[in-house]
C-alpha cells in the first residue's frame, strides 16, 4: 500500500515538473527549462521502467485488469472444449490445451483457423452453431466476437469454440436406425400373369410370389401384411432398410426369376418413405412414392426421405399395359369438361416437337366438333423441328386461326377456360408458366415416365408411360368420345406424324394399340406420303450428321458418344437424328450425341432398350423414356460435357442397371 502511495506521489511530481518546464518555455526561460529536462527524464524512466516489487508502473496501475485476463485465460485453458482466439485475418493468437490435444497431435502447429475449418463454415458459425466433420470426427463450431472495451480496436478478435460431439453423433445414428421405413409393395402385372398361367398352376404361382416377397422382408427383420391380391404393406427398421438400399433392392431381381411363360415374369413396384416426424406423414409419402413409381413404368423402387427422392431399378422394357377401360373413362370425363367450358386452350412443352403439336392439333379439331372454340398456344421461339409441319398447318386458313401467343392467351383465358397440357407433366418444361398459373381448370395428358416434379393442379391427369406417344393417347381418347366427334384429314396427318416421330417410324415402343391408332387416323384421312415428306432433310444436314457419326467413340462396350463441333441450324433435331443414326449401327446398344445451343449443351440419348438412357440422363438433370431421353448442361465446355455424360454412363453400369 505504501509503495502505491509513493508511486502516485512520484507521478504527480513528474507531471508538475513537466508543467513547470512548459511554463518556462512559454515565458522564454529556456535556461531553466534546459536545467530541469534531465531531472524530468530521470523521473519518467524510474516510473516507467524500474520495477517495484517485480512490476513496472503500468502493471501496478491496472492490477485488476491483469487479474481478469489471467483468470479467463486459466479458465479457458482448462475447458474440455477446444478454444482458439483469432484476429481479423483468421490468425490464431492463443489456443487452449484441448485445442492443442485435439488438432496438433502430429506436432505441426496450426497458425490459422481456416487450416482446419473451411472459411464458409467459419462465416456461418458467426450466426449459429454449425455441425461439421473434422479429422473423421464430428464437432459443433461456434464463433463469438470479443468486445474491445471501447478502445477503437479494429482487429476484430474472435473466440472459436469447437466441441467434440462424436458420442452424441453415434447415439443419434443408433436412434435413427430404429426409425421405421414405411413401404408399399405392388405386383405390377398380377392380372396379366394370372391370366397367362394355366388355372391348375395358379395356386403354385401365387405361393411362389408370396414366398419370395415374404422371405425377403423377414430376412430384413421386417413386418409384412397383405391387404389385396397384389398389394402388401411392409415396415422395416431404417438400418435394415438402408442395407436393402445398398443392395439395390435385389427383391426386384428375385421376383423376375419366377417364370410364368417364355415371355412373361412378375415385376414389383415399391414406394417407400422415412425421416418424417410421424408415421402418418411417412405413410402418406410412401403412397405418393408408389404412385410416382407406377407413373415411371413400374418394376422399380422410389424412396422419399428428408425432402429428397431416390430411384432404384427400372430395368425392364416398358410393355403395353394401359387399360382400354381407363382410356374410355378418361375420354368421357374429358368430353364432360370440354362441354362445360367456354373454350379450350392446348399447350405443349418447350422445344416443341411433332408429337406435342400433332396431339394439340387433333384435340383442337375434336373440340371444334363439339362447337367449342379451341386454341393452341405457341411461342415465337418454338423449335425449328416442327417447321415443316407448321408450314403445312398454316397453309390452311381455318387452322391458322387456332394458333395464338402467350399474351393473347393470357388476355382470353377466363375462370371457365380449360387448359390441356400435352406431352409433359413438369411445370418447368411447359411453354408458358404464366398461362398455367392463371388457368383454374387444367388437364394433363402425357406419355413420359413421371418425374419428381409434377403439375399438381390437374382436374384430370392421364399419364401412361406405356403409350408410344401423346398423339396415340389423344387419338384413342377421340375414338371413345363418341361417333359425333370428327377430325379433319389435316389434323389426322399431324397426329400420324407425331406417332411416327416418337416411334421412329413404328420401330420403337410400338404396341398393338399404336397400330390401331394409326389405322383410325388413316381412315380419318391421314396421308402417309405427306408424313414422309415432312421428314425429308436438307443435304447439308445429312453431311453434318455424317461427320458426327465419323467421330463417334465407343468408350464402353456397345455404348457410343459423339458431338457437333458447331451449332447446326436446328440443334435439338440434329442431335436426335444423329443419335438415331448411331443406334442403327451394328453392335451399338446406346448412343449419346451432344450439340452446342447458345450458352448450353444439349444431350440426346437413344437406346435399344437394354440400357436405360432415362436413368442415365436423369443424373444430369434431364429425363424422358427408357429408349429416348435428353438433357441440357449449362455453363460448361464441350470437353467437360462429354466427360460428364461418360461418367454418368459409367456410374449407371456400376449400379448394375443394364441387362
Amino acid at each position: 500500500m505504501e509503495k502505491g502511495k509513493e508511486n502516485l506521489m512520484l507521478l504527480i511530481a513528474a507531471v508538475y515538473l513537466l508543467g513547470v518546464i512548459l511554463l518556462c518555455i512559454v515565458y522564454s526561460n529556456y535556461k531553466i527549462s534546459l536545467l530541469l529536462l534531465p531531472a524530468l527524464g530521470l523521473l519518467w524512466y524510474y516510473l516507467l521502467f524500474v520495477k517495484k516489487d517485480g512490476k513496472t508502473l503500468p502493471q501496478l496501475i491496472e492490477p485488476k485488469m491483469t487479474f481478469r485476463q489471467e483468470l479467463w485465460k486459466n479458465t479457458l485453458n482448462e475447458l474440455a472444449t477446444a478454444v482458439a482466439l483469432i484476429d481479423g485475418g483468421n490468425k490464431i493468437i492463443w489456443k487452449n490445451k484441448a485445442f492443442i490435444d485435439t488438432f496438433e497431435t502430429a506436432g505441426e502447429k496450426i497458425r490459422h483457423i481456416d487450416e482446419i475449418i473451411p472459411s464458409d463454415i467459419l462465416k456461418q458459425s458467426n450466426e449459429q452453431c454449425q455441425e461439421i466433420e473434422l479429422q473423421n470426427k464430428h464437432f459443433y463450431v461456434k464463433s463469438v466476437a470479443l468486445p474491445t472495451n471501447g478502445r477503437g480496436n479494429s482487429r476484430n478478435y474472435r473466440a472459436i469454440f469447437i466441441e467434440d460431439i462424436e458420442d452424441l453423433y453415434d447415439l443419434r445414428l443408433r436412434l435413427k436406425e430404429k426409425e421405421a421405413a414405411v413401404c408399399y409393395f405392388y405386383v405390377d402385372n398380377f392380372d396379366e400373369i394370372m391370366s397367362a398361367c394355366p388355372e391348375e398352376n395358379r395356386p403354385e404361382l401365387l405361393a411362389k410370389i408370396e414366398k419370395t416377397i415374404t422371405q425377403w422382408v423377414h430376412n430384413h427383420n421386417g413386418l409384412i401384411r397383405k391387404y389385396d391380391d397384389d398389394k402388401y404393406l411392409v415396415m422395416l427398421n431404417l438400418g435394415d432398410f438402408q442395407k436393402a438400399e445398398q443392395a439395390n433392392f435385389n427383391i426386384l431381381d428375385a421376383l423376375r426369376e419366377i417364370k410364368v411363360s417364355q415371355v412373361m415374369t412378375p415385376t414389383l413396384s415399391i414406394g417407400a418413405a422415412y425421416g418424417e416426424s410421424t408415421l402418418t406423414e411417412s405413410n402418406k409419402l410412401a403412397q405418393n412414392a408408389l404412385e410416382l413409381c407406377l407413373g415411371r413404368g413400374g418394376d422399380q423402387v422410389v424412396v422419399k426421405a428428408y425432402g429428397k427422392t431416390y430411384f432404384y431399378g427400372g430395368k425392364t422394357k416398358e410393355v403395353e399395359r394401359y387399360s382400354r377401360v381407363r382410356a374410355r373413362v378418361i375420354s368421357h370425363a374429358l368430353r364432360g369438361l370440354i362441354e362445360e367450358t367456354d373454350m379450350v386452350m392446348v399447350i405443349g412443352h418447350l422445344f416443341l416437337d411433332m408429337d406435342a403439336l400433332g396431339a394439340g392439333v387433333g384435340l383442337v379439331s375434336a373440340v371444334k366438333s363439339l362447337n367449342k372454340p379451341g386454341y393452341i398456344i405457341l411461342t415465337p421461339e418454338q423449335s425449328p423441328s416442327v417447321d415443316s409441319l407448321m408450314e403445312l398447318l398454316l397453309s390452311d386458313e381455318e387452322m391458322k386461326k387456332v394458333f395464338i401467343g402467350e399474351k393473347e392467351a393470357l388476355d382470353k383465358i377466363t375462370k371457365k377456360t380449360l387448359l390441356v397440357v400435352l406431352d409433359t407433366h413438369r411445370p418447368s418444361l411447359i411453354m408458358s408458366e404464366k398461362v398455367l398459373e392463371k388457368a383454374e381448370k387444367v388437364v394433363v395428358i402425357d406419355h413420359h415416365r413421371r418425374g419428381e416434379k409434377f403439375i399438381d393442379k390437374g382436374l384430370l391427369v392421364y399419364l401412361e408411360p406405356y403409350a408410344s406417344s401423346t398423339s396415340e393417347m389423344v387419338t384413342e381418347l377421340i375414338q371413345y368420345m363418341g361417333d359425333d366427334i370428327k377430325i379433319t384429314p389435316l389434323a389426322a396427318t399431324a397426329m400420324l406424324s407425331g406417332i411416327a416421330v416418337d416411334t421412329r417410324n413404328f420401330a420403337f415402343k410400338t404396341g398393338v394399340r399404336t397400330f390401331e391408332a394409326a389405322s383410325f387416323l388413316r381412315r380419318a384421312g391421314a396421308d402417309p406420303i405427306l408424313v414422309y415428306k415432312l421428314f425429308q432433310e436438307e443435304a447439308d444436314a445429312v453431311y453434318r450428321r455424317a461427320k458426327v457419326i465419323k467421330r463417334a467413340e465407343e468408350f464402353i462396350e456397345h455404348v457410343v458418344i459423339s458431338y457437333y463441333e458447331e451449332e447446326p441450324p436446328n440443334p435439338t433435331l440434329a442431335a436426335a437424328q444423329a443419335a438415331n443414326s448411331l443406334i442403327g449401327l451394328k453392335g451399338v446398344y446406346a448412343s449419346f450425341v451432344l450439340v452446342p445451343m447458345g450458352d448450353k449443351i444439349s444431350v440426346s440419348g437413344r437406346s435399344l432398350g437394354n440400357i436405360n438412357v432415362q436413368r442415365i440422363l436423369e443424373k444430369l438433370g434431364g429425363g424422358g423414356h427408357m429408349t429416348v431421353a435428353g438433357a441440357q448442361l449449362y455453363g460448361i465446355s464441350m470437353e467437360e460435357a462429354l466427360e460428364k455424360v461418360k461418367q454418368a454412363v459409367i456410374d449407371y453400369m456400376k449400379e448394375g442397371e443394364s441387362s
